[in-house]
C-alpha cells in the first residue's frame, strides 16, 4: 500500500443531524505527543491480521481515509488500533534515535490519510482496544494539554447482541452475511465471514460468528471497510498501564466527547469558540 508521508494528522468529529447526518470528519483539538509510544511492550504475536478504512471517500486510495485500523489476532489477545499512528511513531522513534533526541520529535511524521485532516486530535485514532478473553480495554489517549488525562478502563466483550439477517455481499473475495444490532443508542449493520480464520472487527465490534469485514451505523457517520488481510508475523504491543491509570467507560466517554465540542473551551483558554456539532459513536 501507498505509505508516502505527509503532514501528521487526523481528527474526527461528526456533524449532526438527523437524516442529514454526515460522516464523521474532522476535530479542534490538536494532537497528542506524549503518549508512551516509545515504551510499548509486546504482548502477544498474530499471523493474521485486518486493515480498515474509516470513512473512505475512495476505497482504493488510503490518502482519502480518515485512519486505517487494524485489528490484529493472537492466541492470547486481540487488538484494534491506528496503523497510520503505529507508522508516523515508528518514524518518531527513529528519528530520535538518529539524532540522540531525548524530547519531543517534529509533528511531520505523518504516513497517509486526508491532508485536510492535519494536526488534530481523534478520540478513535488515539485509541487502543485491547481484548483479553471476554474483558476490553481501552487504553484512552487525550489531546495535547490533556495528557494528563490519559486512562484507562475495562468492560465485557463482546457486548453487542446481533441478528442475523439472510443478505450476503463479496468483500475481498470473501462470502459476508449480514448481522443488525443495536448498541449504546446507534443502530448498525454488519458484514462478516465466517471463512476468515479470526474472530472480531474494528473498535469494539465482535460476536458474530466470523471477522467483520465492513460495519456500519444506519446514517453512515461511522463506516469501516476491511481492504486488505495481510498474513505474516505481527506484534502485538500495549501502552504502559502505568501512564493509563484506571477510570470508567463513562468518565472517558464524558470527556472524549467534551474535547471533540470544544477543546480550548474545555481546557479554559477562551470562551469564544462555537462549539462543534458533535454525535459521539457511542450515544450513550
Amino acid at each position: 500500500m501507498n505509505r508516502r508521508i505527509i503532514t501528521i494528522i487526523i481528527a474526527l468529529a461528526a456533524v449532526c443531524g438527523g437524516a442529514s447526518a454526515q460522516p464523521k470528519v474532522n476535530g479542534r483539538a490538536p494532537i497528542r505527543e506524549k503518549r508512551g509510544y516509545d515504551q510499548r511492550i509486546a504482548i502477544d504475536t498474530a499471523n493474521v491480521r485486518v486493515l480498515y478504512a474509516l470513512n473512505a471517500k475512495d476505497i482504493k486510495d488510503e490518502d482519502t481515509y480518515i485512519d486505517l485500523g487494524k485489528l490484529e489476532v493472537g492466541k492470547r489477545v486481540k487488538k484494534y488500533s491506528s496503523e497510520f499512528i503505529y507508522l508516523s511513531d515508528q518514524e518518531a522513534i527513529k528519528w530520535k534515535k538518529e539524532k540522540g533526541y531525548k524530547g519531543y520529535a517534529p509533528k511531520s511524521f505523518w504516513i497517509g490519510g486526508r491532508k485536510d485532516l492535519r494536526e488534530n486530535w481523534s478520540e478513535l485514532v488515539y485509541s487502543d482496544y485491547i481484548i483479553r478473553g471476554n474483558e476490553l480495554k481501552e487504553y484512552a489517549s487525550f489531546p495535547l494539554v490533556a495528557e494528563r488525562e490519559n486512562s484507562s478502563y475495562t468492560e465485557p466483550w463482546p457486548l453487542m447482541q446481533w441478528t442475523l439477517a439472510d443478505e450476503q455481499q463479496t468483500i475481498l473475495g470473501h462470502r459476508c452475511q449480514k448481522a443488525t444490532c443495536r448498541f449504546r443508542g446507534r443502530d448498525f449493520i454488519a458484514w462478516f465471514a465466517s471463512d476468515v480464520p479470526i474472530k472480531g472487527g474494528p473498535w469494539k465490534f465482535g460476536g458474530l460468528p466470523g471477522c467483520i469485514l465492513k460495519v456500519y451505523d444506519v446514517q453512515k457517520i461511522y463506516v469501516w471497510e476491511a481492504v486488505t488481510i495481510e498474513q505474516g508475523k505481527f506484534f502485538i504491543s500495549q501502552y504502559p498501564d502505568k501512564l493509563y491509570p484506571k477510570s470508567t467507560r463513562k468518565s472517558v466517554w464524558q470527556r472524549q466527547k467534551l474535547y471533540n465540542e470544544d477543546y480550548w473551551r474545555a481546557i479554559g483558554w477562551t470562551h469564544d469558540n462555537e462549539k462543534v456539532p458533535f454525535e459521539p459513536l457511542e450515544k450513550e
